[in-house]
């Protein structure tokens, strides 16, 4: 596939959680623009030169007649959140110039107007000053699309207010039954269920199933793919943590981890196979399944080919 050309920091920028302005996700250090609390800040921006190559996109000195003209701001809010993920390796605490940190990127957005937001870090539905920023951008500029990643467990008033403010919603989740979300998450699986589902039925937000797989939740990907690909959602994520095959060793004598695997791989083939019409029907990227899980599932290109599933099915990194 050819990259787009162009020069990135005119269409998108990403803002770390320490403020750091970089003009896409991936963050090279030699692309930093400079810091949101520069002085300088907006001149750093659209005076740089960035170039970069990623596998989508070309980087390229900007011209005179090049315009900044964001189609994204992607940034970090906070390391706040009620859940307790074994996986996460974020403090929970507050950082000391949070206050400050958000009110400089609302100003940076409202600035520019991008027609999209990208806000994660910590859970932001239980992040107050965060989640009432958006809600004020929505306020102004309903056009603008906001989307976040959550684990949607909040009472019904803050789901209500959320439903107002976010486009698109991609729910985590690292199981799919009660005791294992409980114990890998430190949350009810039944209030996020009936949370998704009831924003399912409203149809006011776009939806994103996203399993994130490790040994300990591993079987449970069987039951919530079952479930996710007869939905009518946005995308479903079949993800995984990034230590997957340093913690799940292939090299035991007894082959443990290359049974299990095996198991796992028949049914989640199974519901491949099982469902393939409908998947054809959907008839754009639906499914986003990351390289490291594929491989350790045996799902190739040549397997999601094979299925006439090349444009709905996504190996990704």
């Amino acid at each position: 596939m050819a990259k787009t050309v162009r020069v990135c920091h005119y269409k998108k920028l990403k803002i770390k959680l320490n403020g750091d302005v970089y003009p896409c996700c991936t963050s090279y250090p030699h692309t930093k623009l400079g810091n949101i609390f520069d002085e300088d800040i907006y001149d750093k921006i659209e005076n740089s030169d960035v170039i970069c190559e990623c596998p989508m996109f070309k980087s390229i000195k900007r011209t005179p007649e090049d315009k900044i003209d964001l189609d994204y701001i992607h940034y970090e809010t906070s390391n706040i959140c009620q859940a307790t993920c074994v996986c996460c390796t974020q403090s929970k605490n507050k950082m000391p110039n949070e206050n400050s940190h958000l009110s400089k990127i609302k100003e940076i957005i409202e600035y520019y107007k991008p027609k999209n937001i990208i806000a994660i870090g910590g859970e932001i539905l239980v992040q107050d000053k965060a989640f009432n920023d958006l809600f004020d951008l929505k306020q102004k500029y309903p056009e603008m699309k906001i989307s976040t990643i959550t684990n949607l467990c909040v009472g019904k008033e803050r789901l209500r207010k959320a439903e107002e403010i976010f486009d698109k919603m991609t729910v985590s989740m690292l199981g799919f039954t009660e005791l294992t979300y409980k114990n890998e998450m430190g949350l009810d699986f039944n209030k996020t269920m009936d949370n998704f589902m009831d924003l399912y039925k409203n149809k006011k937000v776009k939806l994103s199933p996203k399993y994130l797989a490790m040994p300990t939740n591993l079987f449970e990907i069987i039951p919530f793919f079952n479930w996710a690909v007869n939905l009518d959602v946005e995308k479903i994520y079949l993800h995984c943590i990034i230590e997957l095959e340093h913690i799940a060793n292939f090299n035991t004598r007894f082959l443990y981890w290359t049974k299990t695997f095996e198991k796992v791989e028949k049914q989640i083939k199974d519901i491949f196979e099982k469902n393939q019409e409908l998947l054809i029907s959907k008839n754009k990227h639906f499914i986003s399944i990351h390289k490291n899980l594929a491989e350790k599932l045996n799902i190739s290109q040549e397997y999601i080919d094979s299925l006439n599933l090349n444009n709905i099915v996504k190996i990704t990194v």
